[in-house]
Formats: structure tokens, C-alpha cells, sequence
């Protein structure tokens, strides 16, 4: 590989960066753009004060305190307390509450006897985020008012505090999160949306410039400048976005994780690889793509197209295994899919080299095979 040649098509690139005011705006200002925007929706990361609507039909103190045991939850907020069903009902309609919690009459004398008693939620489960903290908020808040209840019932019949507390809870879950303890989404999900912001400007960004390439018939002018050698046009053409997504992804790591209170836990070397042999992998996958575009609106219009498919193929918001096997076998070749399914793993686990490297090979057969249908499509071009 001729290292002049190399330098010569690497220029040329930015050359052609330089002078397309589409790619300069998808390489320069969007990446910026979208990671603070997206960061900025997402900066609370967990849902407080999710309303929820009351049905009291005791009217006791019990019942009462239950509510403002309810009101006091990080996670809830009554918004309002009806006397009937339907009215509720209408509250989550209307979207003013996602929850309705029903109190059945008797429910503080049940209680107090040591009798079951059903306490009924009704969630809006079309919006399944605020339903689960309700569900999960609701659920801890009934279990400690019985508990107390229970507790004092049990001592009435004469039982100590000990005994008591075994007759309320003879069965003790002790349930530890291990990795995002504060359970938040935005833990979860902002570091696979920076990921997803650098592939998918990069990929738009190459795309059209090898489209453009191919609109503006220069490929004779490229294959001149890489000596003839496709590897060296596939690589010179690569290098720019190689070496400015390597400074965007240092800079999400430094700046927008620490804006965001994001943690990086596992190994800075192993992810250095893997963000390495990524950008590798999405270089050839670009040029090999877009290679079959004739015209640059072309390659946009499908990009815009393909921008989902992309984020729900990665395995990323809907696990790989749960999909049907062509799809399974679809994301194996693209190279998100091994980024997605170890960068979380890294930064938010704690991950090193000896959990990640099955991956890491699968990086690396993606970026020398992509790389080699890239180098030759453009082969193929050059000759036609």
C-alpha cells in the first residue's frame, strides 16, 4: 500500500467535506446537535410525581392514610380522589392520571380482623414506562401500611414484636440491583443514543460522498489519486471520518457523560477497541452501500429510510433473540449489533477484556469483511 497515495485520497476527502454543505452539516453540526438535544429530553432519567387517580369507598383513616401515603411517593401523585369508578376512568381517558387505584368498602375492617382484602389498580399499560413505576410504587406503599396493620393485629393476640413480624412476613425478598440501581431509563438509554448519533451521522455523512462521487463521475479522478489501488481509496476515504468520529467519541465519553452523570465502570482500553474496529466496520459498510446510489438525493432518501431499521435491528430497545430468525441473521452483519450489545456491558457494568472478547472477533471479521466488499464494489466501479 503506497502511503503517498493514501495521504493524496485522504486530502481529497476533506477536500470534497468541505466543499458539500449537506455533509458538512450531517459531520459537523449534527452530531452536536442530536446529543444534546436527546440528552437534554432524557436528563431526569426517571418519572416523578406520575399522577394517578384515587377511588376511596371506605372513608376510614386507614383508607385516608393509604392516600397520602400514595401522595408522598417519589414515584406517584394523586391527582385527584373520586367516589365512583367511571369518573376515574375518565381521568385516564383524558390522560390526566395513567393509574386508578380502587379502596373497596371494608377495607380497614378487614385489615384490622386479619382478613385478605384485594387492593385493585387499574394502569394505563398503552404507556407501559409510567405503568411499571406505578405498579412498582403502588405495590411497596400497600405492603408496608398491611404490614403495620398486621403487625399490630398480631400483637393484640398477645405475640411479641419478633413473632409478629415473622407471622407478617414469613417470606423476606432481598432484591439488589446490581448495575443501574436507580433503575432509571435514561441511564439506559442515553448511551446507546450517543452510539446511535455517531453511526448514523457517519453513515449519512460517507454515504454521500461516495454518491456524490458516483453523480459527479470523479471515481476515475479517485482511482488516479489511490495509484489504481481500491484498498487505498476504500482507506483514504474512510480516514477523515475515522479520525473525527474517534474525537466525537472521546468527547461523548468525556464531556457529554459527565454533563449527563453518566458512568464509564468497566475497561478504557477495551472500549477503545471496540469503538475502533466499529468505525472500521461502519467505513466499509458505508462505502459498500451507498457505492449503489447514482445520485446523492438517492443515498439520502434511503438513509432516511433506513435509520430505524437500523436502531431496532442493533438489538438495542427489542433483544436480538426474541426476533425471527432472518432478522437474527440480518443483524449479525451489522456492525451496531456487537457495538450495542457490549458498550452498555462496558460502560454501565463494569465489563473488561475477558467478557467482551467473543464480540471483539465479531468486530473484527465485520470490519475486514466490510471492508472487502467496499474495496471491491469500488474495484468494480472504477474498471466500469
Amino acid at each position: 500500500m503506497n502511503w503517498r497515495n493514501l495521504v493524496a485520497v485522504f486530502w481529497r476527502e476533506t477536500e470534497i467535506i468541505r466543499h458539500d454543505r449537506n455533509i458538512v452539516i450531517v459531520l459537523l453540526l449534527a452530531p452536536v446537535v442530536y446529543a444534546l438535544f436527546l440528552g437534554t429530553i432524557f436528563n431526569n432519567k426517571i418519572e416523578t410525581n406520575v399522577p394517578i387517580t384515587v377511588v376511596d369507598n371506605d372513608h376510614t383513616t386507614i383508607s385516608r392514610t393509604l392516600i397520602r401515603s400514595f401522595d408522598s411517593h417519589q414515584l406517584l401523585q394523586v391527582m385527584a380522589v373520586e367516589s365512583d369508578f367511571e369518573s376515574a376512568k375518565v381521568d385516564i381517558i383524558e390522560s390526566e392520571a395513567h393509574a386508578v387505584v380502587y379502596i373497596p368498602k371494608h377495607f380497614e375492617d378487614a385489615l384490622k380482623s386479619g382478613q385478605a382484602v384485594n387492593l385493585e389498580v387499574y394502569l394505563n399499560t398503552a404507556r407501559f414506562l409510567p405503568s411499571n413505576d406505578i405498579n412498582k410504587a403502588v405495590n411497596e406503599v400497600a405492603l408496608t401500611i398491611a404490614a403495620g396493620i398486621r403487625l399490630k393485629y398480631f400483637q393484640t393476640k398477645g405475640l411479641n414484636t419478633e413473632q409478629a413480624k415473622e407471622l407478617v412476613q414469613p417470606l423476606s425478598g432481598d432484591i439488589r440491583s446490581l448495575f443501574n440501581v436507580a433503575e432509571s431509563y435514561g441511564d439506559f438509554l442515553l448511551p446507546g443514543l450517543f452510539i446511535l448519533i455517531l453511526q448514523q451521522t457517519l453513515f449519512f455523512g460517507l454515504s454521500l460522498s461516495v454518491a456524490r462521487e458516483r453523480e459527479m463521475k470523479t471515481l476515475a479522478s479517485l482511482n488516479t489519486d489511490s495509484g489504481g489501488s481500491s484498498l487505498v481509496a476504500v482507506l483514504g476515504k474512510g480516514a477523515p471520518y475515522f479520525l473525527l468520529y474517534s474525537s466525537y467519541t472521546i468527547f461523548s465519553l468525556v464531556v457529554f457523560f459527565s454533563l449527563f452523570s453518566l458512568n464509564v465502570l468497566g475497561s478504557i482500553s477495551a472500549l477503545a477497541v471496540l469503538i475502533t474496529l466499529f468505525l472500521i466496520a461502519i467505513i466499509g459498510f458505508a462505502v459498500f452501500v451507498s457505492s449503489f446510489f447514482k445520485q446523492e438525493i438517492q443515498a439520502l432518501q434511503f438513509l432516511v429510510f433506513s435509520s430505524m431499521p437500523l436502531f431496532l435491528l442493533s438489538g438495542y430497545s427489542w433483544p436480538v433473540w426474541a426476533m425471527p430468525w432472518p432478522l437474527r441473521a440480518i443483524t449479525q452483519l451489522l456492525p451496531s449489533t456487537p457495538l450495542f450489545q457490549v458498550f452498555v456491558r462496558v460502560t454501565q457494568m463494569g465489563a473488561g477484556w475477558q467478557h467482551i472478547w467473543p464480540d471483539l472477533l465479531h468486530l473484527l471479521i465485520l470490519a475486514i469483511g466490510w471492508i472487502a466488499v467496499a474495496q471491491w464494489r469500488i474495484r468494480h466501479l472504477s474498471k466500469s
